[in-house]
């Protein structure tokens, strides 16, 4: 029978099954993305670390989860609808865009560190950051180590719809309205305006849509810019 135990996987969703009973998605280091049946009242919230223990009777059965509870974030964002509605979206899109039980070790690790900077003043900016190493992981990396038309590459201002190669500014100026603009913080360290915010969103959201299948950016995530208070 295999059987499988993992520490700090953190709950994606859990679909309702019948009375006392989800199909439990979660994220972990050494399984990937994996589902799983749990047999509670009440499911661990979104964005929850949990330990599991995995166990079916064939290796490729659903399977069933039995879990203990390590830390819940969104009671913490309870009074913060922004916060909340971020880490939501950070959970939606693990859950629609990772393949099953594929490793994506340095993503979880990523995510692990992402979930208490939910806390922070910047962490708008450090979800965006979190969008693109997802791009990454998935194997749309967005290049911003040089430019592609061969400008200067301390300067780049712009990232191509259609390669996601950076471009400086100087470069970049007379296709501006055929290129997407690059915020500096995601190309080096640097504080970002609510319009870098806006930018680095717009940014994302069209690799998201036009790399990945349809439908594939969560509702919520439209309102990330609509306050730091909700």
């Amino acid at each position: 029978m295999p059987e499988w135990t993992t520490n700090n996987a953190i709950v994606l969703s859990a679909r309702f099954l019948g009375e006392n009973t989800y199909i439990l998605s979660i994220f972990t280091g050494d399984h990937g993305r994996h589902l799983g049946v749990i047999k509670k009242k009440h499911p661990p919230e979104i964005g929850t670390l949990i330990h599991a223990t995995w166990k079916a009777r064939l290796p490729e059965q659903l399977g069933t989860f039995y879990i203990e509870e390590i830390k819940s974030y969104a009671p913490l964002f309870s009074d913060d609808i922004l916060r909340l509605n971020t880490l939501t979206a950070i959970c939606t899109l693990l859950d629609k865009t990772l393949p099953e039980r594929q490793l994506y070790t340095n993503l979880h690790q990523y995510v692990l560190q992402l979930l208490p900077d939910l806390a922070t003043t910047d962490f708008l900016k450090k979800y965006v950051l979190f969008e693109i190493q997802l791009l990454a992981a998935l194997g749309f990396a967005l290049d911003t180590s040089q430019c592609a038309g061969g400008g200067n590459a301390h300067d780049l201002a712009y990232i191509s719809p259609k390669t996601g190669r950076a471009v400086s500014r100087e470069k970049g100026r007379p296709y501006h309205d055929k290129l997407l603009p690059l915020p500096t913080f995601i190309w080096q360290d640097a504080p970002a305006t609510a319009q870098d915010l806006c930018d680095g969103l717009n940014l994302t959201a069209h690799f998201l849509t036009n790399c990945l299948p349809n439908g594939i950016i969560p509702p919520v995530r439209m309102h990330l810019l609509k306050g730091k208070n909700g």
